[in-house]
């Protein structure tokens, strides 16, 4: 057995920019528990101040259902909401956040922009919640991608990815549809991938046309402390690794397509 091979990250690598990215989502999410109780008024209150500029605000729940038995056989169901957060966007609806117990899920949705923007606005709402929740450690770090192609008549997915889904071999059957996930460890880094390619089925929502959907989300599971420096070199890192797998997989005329 050949022994694995070596795999360096380079941030000094460039890859190409994107005129027109096919990204509807781009995703920082930090999965930590608060150690502070987060009081629904006070929380509100303190968003509003410090968050001026995401005027929409709605509150998040969590919906719980629980069941007890009795000897008899009797079963009793009881349901209840419980509040957990605040989901809050800014006028253009392109920012979206989510601020809860559990911590930080910062969105940019379409048209997506460029990184530095990106992550500088999601650190915002990281450092209120550090400063409003007093977190002690980072449970998991993630950069998420979501990219959708939409495929035109007649065109396949083998058009945009180097390597689609092959037929089963003897069973000589289209396969218009498929969800193809792959998890991959980084080796020499604390580092996790997991790469999906799917196909979402035609609806109002697509113009009636099919799209090819490769979601990309590297994360870490053992950061993790509040040091900034450290921080800012994972997210680089991250981002590093979700360009590689984007341009990696993408054919060239695909690049064409999104203006390379």
């Amino acid at each position: 057995m050949n022994p694995p091979q070596k795999f360096s990250i380079d941030l000094n690598e460039e890859f190409p920019t994107l005129a027109s990215s096919p990204s509807i989502e781009a995703v920082i999410h930090w999965q930590v528990p608060a150690k502070k109780t987060l009081d629904f008024t006070t929380l509100q209150a303190e968003l509003s101040r410090r968050l001026p500029d995401y005027p929409i605000c709605q509150p998040m729940y969590d919906f719980q259902v629980s069941a007890t038995g009795s000897i008899e056989g009797s079963i009793e169901t009881s349901q209840r909401n419980q509040w957990s957060g605040f989901r809050l966007q800014d006028e253009q609806a392109r920012h979206v956040a989510q601020f809860t117990q559990a911590g930080v899920v910062f969105s940019r949705l379409a048209p997506y922009e460029e990184w530095n923007t990106f992550q500088s606005e999601a650190m915002r709402f990281w450092e209120v919640f550090v400063e409003l929740a007093a977190p002690a450690a980072i449970d998991r770090l993630g950069v998420r991608y979501i990219n959708r192609i939409l495929l035109g008549d007649g065109e396949l997915p083998s058009l945009y990815l180097k390597s689609v889904p092959s037929s089963l071999s003897g069973v000589e059957l289209p396969n218009p549809s498929f969800f193809y996930q792959d998890l991959y460890q980084v080796p020499g880094y604390p580092y996790s991938i997991d790469w999906v390619r799917t196909i979402q089925p035609e609806g109002v929502e697509l113009g009636n046309r099919r799209a090819l959907l490769v979601d990309i989300d590297v994360f870490i599971t053992d950061l993790l402390d509040f040091d900034q420096r450290t921080l800012a070199r994972r997210l680089l890192e991250m981002r590093w690794l979700k360009n590689k797998f984007f341009f990696s997989c993408m054919t060239q005329s695909a690049l064409e397509r999104f203006g390379a």
